[in-house]
């Protein structure tokens, strides 16, 4: 598949598959069996009566479900992300994320165009397209957690490959930025449960989730997973996209005291159930968990699903009031203090669609 298409290549941006030494070491991964990555469990990618990617899509495609995306600007800031103090995190939209913090500047998942790779397709809110590639400031590190569009925006990685010291990811998504370009001792490649430090103060230990890879109709050729990032007397936990699983309960016997957990919350569907969180699924994932303060993400920029775009935001909130858990409900583009504990439940979103 080839093309242009708003001045790229398709090919270009589906990347490219791992090979040689890369390939070497995905196959002599525990998670690696039968030719591809697989989940701690075996879950089936679609749950529904529905068992084809095609027919699914086709439905979402032709879905005139109101709600599902907003009929209002969705509230946002833009903050300078220069000016974002130590200690502080600011919503760049889905999954995406920039920390300042012990000194060290951090992206996450920062997909800030469509979540396709035709632009006109899956583009994000108005409002929640507040942050473009040109906004990003020089960063020590880039997180991605795995290779689907909406996390790793081909367009976002280009524009910033410059500004970007080192690029931490799981198995195989290595190969996507070396044949785009960026130099092979800045990739840092990580198995589940495998670490690596960023400078001085960062630790960051790849963990689990339970979902799939893919950015062309082959699948699960590179691995999926979240991040822990432990920074002195601080841990932030990142779920990556994935269903409910016994990797939470695994996470935290790993790390106890989460300070702030960022967990995924949105484009939920009965269809794909194991491999999204569904609400009562998230809810069982926090008390997994245990952490401190807990942030749902993967929702409010793009509609991937057909469920109205307010619902993830309010299922949230009441699991953590019956949790007991203190709730981070920033707006995109607001900067807080991630690891302060304190609750921040105040609701930003319409109460209608």
């Amino acid at each position: 598949m080839s093309g242009g298409t708003g001045g790229f290549i398709i090919s270009e941006e589906m990347g490219a598959a791992p090979s040689g030494e890369r390939l070497r070491r995905i196959e002599a991964s525990p998670n690696w069996r039968d030719g591809a990555f697989r989940n701690l469990v075996e879950v089936p990618d679609f749950t529904g009566k529905r068992r084809s990617s095609w027919r699914a899509m086709y439905d979402f495609l032709t879905d005139k479900t109101a709600g599902i995306e907003p009929s209002v600007r969705v509230p946002s800031v833009k903050t300078p992300l220069e000016s974002v103090a130590s200690g502080q995190i600011v919503w760049l939209g889905h999954s995406g994320f920039f920390l300042h913090e012990s000194g060290l500047r951090v992206l996450v998942d920062p997909a800030l165009g469509a979540a396709s790779p035709v632009p006109f397709a899956f583009k994000p809110f108005r409002g929640a397209d507040v942050y473009r590639p040109e906004d990003m400031p020089s960063v020590d590190c880039l997180f991605i957690t795995h290779d689907h569009y909406d996390h790793l925006d081909y367009a976002t990685v280009r524009a910033i490959a410059n500004r970007v010291k080192r690029v931490v990811c799981p198995l195989g998504v290595g190969a996507h930025f070396e044949y785009w370009g960026w130099p092979a001792e800045r990739i840092t490649e990580l198995d589940w449960f495998e670490e690596t430090r960023v400078g001085d103060s960062l630790l960051a230990t790849a963990v689990p989730s339970q979902h799939f890879s893919g950015r062309t109709l082959k699948r699960n050729t590179t691995l999926w997973a979240g991040f822990v990032l432990q920074f002195p007397g601080k841990t932030l936990y990142l779920s990556g996209d994935g269903g409910y699983g016994p990797h939470f309960k695994a996470i935290r016997s790993r790390f106890p005291s989460i300070d702030l957990a960022i967990l995924e919350d949105g484009q939920y569907n009965t269809d794909w159930s194991t491999i999204h969180l569904m609400p009562e699924d998230w809810r069982r994932a926090v008390a997994d968990l245990a952490p401190k303060r807990v942030m749902p993400c993967h929702n409010a920029k793009y509609a991937l699903s057909r469920h109205v775009w307010t619902e993830p935001l309010n299922c949230a909130l009441a699991s953590c009031r019956a949790l007991g858990v203190a709730p981070a409900f920033p707006t995109i583009g607001e900067a807080f203090l991630w690891a302060s504990g304190e609750p921040m439940p105040h609701r930003w979103w319409p109460d209608r669609a």
